[in-house]
């Protein structure tokens, strides 16, 4: 199976969520209408952005649905927007144009996750199409454990992740991303100012067909100690997440 080459292209991963005083519902609305209608408006963001892509949190679940907790901070969202290169991406936040329309409208909170990665796709099922559950791994790995030590040992890990999980037929995409530091310094006077970067030294995700498909994971001890027993020398379980969407 041939799957595009997309590890030429960096990804800046957003974890964001409402302002405490908003609905969820208000939420959604803003991002996903005014603060899509106000990119597609801007030149900077248009140059530069090869993708980008929404994620929006599920409703309704529950800690027997997944491997690892969801985040205390009670993530409403998830995006990611791909560009071609290091200086694409700080265009998209130093714009002129960005600054001027899309820097006024803070339609969240001042917390963020922020993480540059490069993606690669490892598995995706005959005839899929995007759509169905999306779950999101988000890796803090521990302090003894360097960077190429971990995306080197977890990849060992996802091999056998997939010979267990794609035969089944149960896992339909899956896809790595490798944190690809940045300094915390170029988002200085941004909207994302506050928010935590380089915290993550890897992010999964996996597509599903819907939630129940997703809770298998986590509800199969097989699965379930195939995943956690593979990670366990490499992260920090406390600190690391889940996100479905």
């Amino acid at each position: 199976m041939s799957l595009p080459d997309t590890t030429n292209y960096i990804k800046f991963l957003i974890c964001a969520r409402r302002k405490r005083e908003d609905t969820q519902e208000r939420y959604f609305y803003e991002w996903g209408n005014i603060h899509v209608s106000l990119m597609l408006t801007t030149p900077s963001s248009m140059r530069v952005f090869k993708r980008y892509v929404q994620h929006f949190a599920l409703s309704g679940i529950t800690p027997d649905m997944l491997v690892y907790p969801a985040s205390p901070m009670e993530w409403d969202n998830m995006a990611d927007h791909w560009v071609a290169t290091y200086n694409d991406f700080l265009e998209a936040l130093t714009g002129e144009s960005y600054v001027q329309r899309m820097q006024p409208h803070q339609f969240g909170d001042k917390a963020f996750v922020l993480e540059l990665a490069r993606g690669k796709p490892l598995y995706e099922k005959k005839g899929f199409k995007p759509g169905g559950v999306k779950l999101s791994h988000w890796f803090k790995k521990k302090p003894s454990v360097s960077l190429a030590d971990f995306h080197a040992k977890w990849d060992e890990q996802v091999k056998r992740f997939l010979a267990a999980t794609t035969e089944s037929g149960l896992v339909r995409r899956y896809v790595q991303n490798f944190e690809d530091q940045v300094p915390p310094e170029v988002f200085k006077g941004t909207l994302f100012e506050h928010g935590g970067v380089g915290g993550y030294a890897g992010m999964e995700e996996i597509w599903f067909k819907d939630v129940d498909a997703m809770a298998r994971l986590n509800r199969d001890a097989r699965l379930r100690d195939l995943i956690k027993s593979g990670m366990a020398p490499l992260i920090d379980e406390e600190q690391s997440f889940s996100m479905a969407t």
